[in-house]
């Protein structure tokens, strides 16, 4: 046996789950097809529960250290050009909302994972080895060559178009009703918003939005998100979109002569749905994008893809600890995700669908949050489990 777990894919996900696992002594083989530092498409918006989880495996001091962006602020603007500001403090911790490029971050994880003790090997994973329904292993391409790699649990942490999802799960693919599609770019010569987060919310986007993430006084990530059914109905493409978004009064006036665009690209989003898939197998459990944890209101992945890797890491040390790891055996991870993630995911399904091509709706929100701005604070308190937020009148 190569190890007692094989977690594939050294994302944030994979890499802190195989931390959790090595803490906790276990012998943890983590493959990626990648090399790491590796570029990683994204908004790069790092939420206070996602360093909140990542303290709690030791790495508090080297993400204060990377000197990421911090942002204390939000602007969010409505179809018809109303705007509402709030600053915001993380509710546990010292560190609030980062604004951290994919390549710095990921690679921040990965390099723990390796010093709390896990095994890094490039390896491109094809499938999961299966010996009568039950995950015993991976194969995988090591070097130019076909290899079998063996272990009591497999992780699947690798990613929206996951290989070991695809073979564990026979093919289920989320609709597009439940998937969302969005580009990005970085923008040199705006004017940022000093120490602020922008969301802009437009009726061709909805129940989408645009976005400009700071990460200095004249250079920002900027980009948008758009749910895949309205897309393809749209017959636009994503360049489009973003250059509309550009185009836009809230954007345009804040471009400077001579700004650049540089390293735009696209990706696709695996929205939570209502109804969990399944995400425990005999020998195996997936995680992160893996399991189709993206937040279906805002778009962000990375705080539910460290939970899942915490869940996953308990689940299964107790699993090999009784000598159970069948489906039943690793159950707990399914139930400890839902109790974390379950309530977040139901409400802002509940919000996406108010806000589904209706932009009087949000009219209505932002109507209400001018008009009754202490109470609009106390809502959004009560219901945020990262941020205490003040807003601004």
């Amino acid at each position: 046996m190569d190890a007692d777990v094989i977690v594939v894919g050294s994302g944030p996900a994979g890499a802190a789950a195989a931390c959790g696992l090595a803490r906790g002594g276990l012998d943890v083989l983590l493959l990626d097809r990648q090399e790491f530092p590796r570029d990683k498409t994204c908004g790069d918006g790092i939420p206070p529960g996602s360093v909140e989880i990542l303290e709690s495996l030791g790495m508090g001091d080297k993400i204060r250290a990377a000197g990421f962006h911090q942002v204390e602020g939000i602007r969010l603007g409505s179809p018809a050009g109303r705007v509402w500001d709030a600053e915001f403090r993380p509710r546990r911790g010292k560190t609030g909302f980062l604004i951290a490029p994919r390549a710095e971050f990921d690679a921040l994880i990965h390099d723990h994972a390796i010093e709390s003790g896990a095994r890094f090997l490039r390896a491109a994973v094809r499938a999961p080895v299966l010996e009568d329904g039950r995950a015993t292993g991976v194969r995988a391409v090591v070097g130019g060559r076909d290899t079998e790699l063996t272990a009591r649990v497999v992780v699947g942490a690798d990613g929206a178009t996951s290989a070991i999802a695809r073979a564990l799960r026979a093919g289920s693919k989320p609709s597009a009703r439940h998937r969302s599609v969005a580009i990005r770019a970085y923008l040199d010569g705006i004017e940022t918003l000093p120490g602020r987060i922008e969301f802009y919310f437009y009726r061709r986007l909805l129940p989408g939005y645009g976005w400009v993430f700071p990460l200095g006084p004249d250079r920002a990530n900027v980009g948008v998100i758009v749910r895949a059914d309205r897309y393809c109905e749209s017959g636009d493409s994503l360049d489009g979109l973003l250059e509309e978004f550009l185009d836009s009064p809230a954007v345009r006036g804040r471009l400077r002569p001579g700004h650049r665009i540089e390293n735009t690209a696209s990706w696709q989003l695996p929205n939570a749905t209502a109804g969990p898939l399944q995400n425990t197998f005999d020998g195996a459990v997936l995680a992160g994008d893996a399991v189709s944890l993206v937040d279906p209101l805002t778009g962000e992945g990375i705080h539910s893809a460290l939970v899942s890797a915490i869940c996953a890491s308990e689940a299964i040390a107790t699993a090999i600890g009784t000598g159970d790891v069948s489906a039943r055996g690793l159950s707990a991870y399914d139930r400890m995700c839902g109790e974390h993630l379950g309530s977040l995911f139901r409400r802002s399904a509940r919000v996406q669908g108010w806000l589904d091509g209706s932009p009087w709706w949000v009219e209505l929100l932002f109507s209400l949050a001018a008009a009754l701005p202490r109470q609009t604070e106390w809502f959004i308190n009560r219901a945020s489990s990262d941020f205490v937020v003040r807003v601004d009148e």
